[in-house]
C-alpha cells in the first residue's frame, strides 16, 4: 500500500497540509457520488461512473445517501477522518479505523461509532433543522422523529439498518477496499506525488494567516473561514484535491478545521492558465436560461431559495442545483440568516466579465 507522504505543521495557530491516500480517495468517492446531484464537477469522478461495476456505483450511492441525503454515513465519516491522523497512512489504516469503529449507541458517548455517524449525517448538516426541538430525546428517537418529519424517505427500512450497525460496518468496508482495488490504486503513482508536492509547497506558509491562506488555495474571493465555515478552531488541516471541479469541500469537526483545495495545474505537470479556466467556468454558468432567470432576479435585490423557487416556478431542486453551481463559480455570494440562506449577485464578476470583451478590442 503506498504510504502518507511527509506533512508539514507549521507554527501556533496549527495549520497542517497533508498529502493523504485515505483522504484523498474518500474524498475522490464523495464527489464521484455528486457527479448526478450537482454541476461543475469534471474528470475523473464523471468517468468513474461509467467504468464502475454497477453493484459496486450502487453501493457508493446508498452509503453516501444513507439515511438522509448528502453527505450520507460515508461522508460523515469522511468529515470525521480530519480528526483522526491515525487513519490518514495507507488505506490498510482506513479500513482498520473503520473496523474498529463502535456501534455508537451510548448515550454518553453521543456521536462515536457507526450510530453516531448516522446521528450525525442527519443533525450535523441541514440548514433548516432546529436542534431544540430534539433537545432531550434519545438518538434513535430523535433520528426516527426527523426522517418521519422529512416525509421522503422509507423509515422503517432506515431503522432497520440503524438497528444492525455491525452489517453497515462491513458494506462500508467492502466499499473501500473494493473502490481501491478496482480504481483508486491504479491511480496512486500519478496522484500522490503531485498531492505531495503542493503539501511540501505550502509547508512555510504563515499559519496566523488561515483566511488569507484559504483564499489563496480557493482562489475564492471569501474562503470559507469567512463565511459558512467562520468559528474558533485549534487546527485547521488543508489537503489537495485533483476531484473536486469548481468545488471546495470543507468540515468542522470537533474544533477542527478541515479542507480540500484544488490542486495547482503546475503540480500536475502540465501548464493551465488558471484565469482562463475560471472565466470558461462562469461562462458554463450563464449558458442556461433557467440561470440567466435566476440572475435576473437576484439584480433587484438579495433573495432566499423559496423566494426564487416561486418567482420562477422552476422545481426546488432545480434551483438549488443552479445556486449551488453559480455559487462555486463565484456568480453569486450567499450568507445565512435564521437557519435560511440568502442569495446575491457578485459584483465582482461584472468587471471581470467586461475584461473578457478585450479580447475582441482591434490590435490596429
Amino acid at each position: 500500500m503506498p504510504k502518507l507522504a511527509a506533512t508539514v505543521q507549521t507554527s501556533a495557530p496549527p495549520i497542517q497540509f497533508a498529502a493523504s491516500p485515505a483522504l484523498d480517495m474518500m474524498n475522490a468517492m464523495y464527489f464521484t457520488s455528486l457527479v448526478t446531484q450537482i454541476e461543475g464537477i469534471d474528470g475523473w469522478p464523471v468517468r468513474l461512473r461509467d467504468e464502475m461495476a454497477p453493484d459496486l456505483l450502487a453501493e457508493l450511492d446508498f452509503l453516501y445517501n444513507y439515511p438522509a441525503g448528502d453527505p450520507g454515513i460515508l461522508g460523515t465519516l469522511g468529515d470525521n477522518l480530519f480528526v483522526h491522523p491515525e487513519a490518514w497512512a495507507t488505506i490498510e489504516d482506513l479500513i482498520a479505523y473503520v473496523a474498529n469503529l463502535r456501534d455508537g449507541d451510548d448515550p454518553a458517548d453521543r456521536g462515536a461509532g457507526i450510530q453516531g455517524l448516522i446521528f450525525q449525517a442527519i443533525f450535523r448538516y441541514p440548514d433548516d433543522l432546529d436542534p431544540s426541538v430534539y433537545a432531550g430525546t434519545a438518538d434513535r428517537e430523535a433520528i426516527e422523529r426527523r426522517l418521519r418529519s422529512l416525509g421522503d424517505r422509507d423509515t422503517d427500512t432506515i431503522m432497520r439498518d440503524y438497528d444492525r450497525p455491525d452489517k453497515l460496518r462491513e458494506r462500508i468496508i467492502a466499499l473501500i477496499q473494493r473502490f481501491h482495488a478496482e480504481h483508486y490504486q491504479n491511480e496512486m503513482a500519478d496522484r500522490m506525488p503531485a498531492l505531495s508536492r503542493s503539501v511540501a509547497a505550502h509547508g512555510g506558509e504563515a499559519a496566523s494567516e488561515a483566511e488569507a491562506l484559504a483564499r489563496k488555495l480557493t482562489g475564492k474571493p471569501k474562503s470559507c473561514l469567512e463565511a459558512g465555515c467562520a468559528g474558533a478552531y485549534h487546527q485547521h488541516v488543508f489537503a489537495p484535491s485533483i476531484d473536486m471541479g469548481v468545488y471546495n469541500s470543507c468540515a468542522i469537526v470537533d474544533g477542527v478545521h478541515g479542507m480540500f483545495y484544488p490542486l495547482e495545474p503546475q503540480y500536475r505537470g502540465f501548464p493551465v492558465d488558471m484565469e482562463e479556466t475560471r472565466m470558461a467556468r462562469i461562462y458554463k454558468a450563464l449558458g442556461d436560461e433557467q440561470r440567466l432567470r435566476i440572475l435576473r432576479l437576484l439584480r433587484n435585490r438579495e433573495m432566499y431559495a423559496q423566494e426564487i423557487v416561486e418567482s420562477t416556478g422552476i422545481h426546488q431542486s432545480v434551483v438549488s442545483r443552479h445556486l449551488t453551481f453559480m455559487k462555486a463559480v463565484g456568480l453569486v455570494n450567499a450568507r445565512r440568516q435564521n437557519n435560511m440562506k440568502f442569495f446575491s449577485l457578485n459584483p465582482e464578476v461584472r468587471e471581470q466579465l467586461a475584461s473578457t470583451l478585450s479580447l475582441f478590442a482591434s490590435q490596429a
